[in-house]
């Protein structure tokens, strides 16, 4: 009987996982509309929403269930954020540490640009409301 149960209990686990990355791997409408614009031109409000929040949160600190369990980054994070470089930021778009996929192939590199330049400001507008010193990258 207990050989029984630990297969399953894999199976499950397995499934769980796959649902969990399924979340960012899925297309989005606005990702494909959006794919041939100019950077300044691209909605990276919209597309993070689409393409990151389901991890990260709309607020990109990650306090939501699923960014719990797969560990996503808090940008809010002063730590993070005084450590982290523009082109980490985009090698992590691009490349997916850890448990998060990698949107190289997903994401054009013109809306990979849009969502660190939008990041990079969303740090910055933190640390004015929490009147922290802004260092820029």
């Amino acid at each position: 009987m207990k050989v029984q149960i630990v297969p399953a209990c894999w199976l499950m686990a397995a499934g769980g996982v796959l649902f969990l990355i399924s979340g960012c791997s899925s297309p989005k409408p606005v990702t494909a509309q959006e794919a041939n614009y100019p950077v300044d031109k691209i909605d990276a409000q919209s597309l993070f929403v689409e393409n990151c929040a389901t991890c990260h949160g709309k607020n990109g600190r990650a306090h939501n269930l699923h960014g719990l369990i797969v560990g996503a980054q808090n940008f809010a994070n002063l730590e993070w954020q005084v450590s982290t470089t523009d082109k980490q930021i985009i090698n992590a778009i691009q490349a997916g540490p850890g448990p998060m996929p990698a949107f190289a192939t997903k994401l054009s590199p013109s809306e990979i640009e849009a969502l660190e330049i939008d990041q990079a400001q969303q740090m910055a507008d933190i640390d004015r409301k929490n009147n922290k010193l802004v260092i820029s990258n």
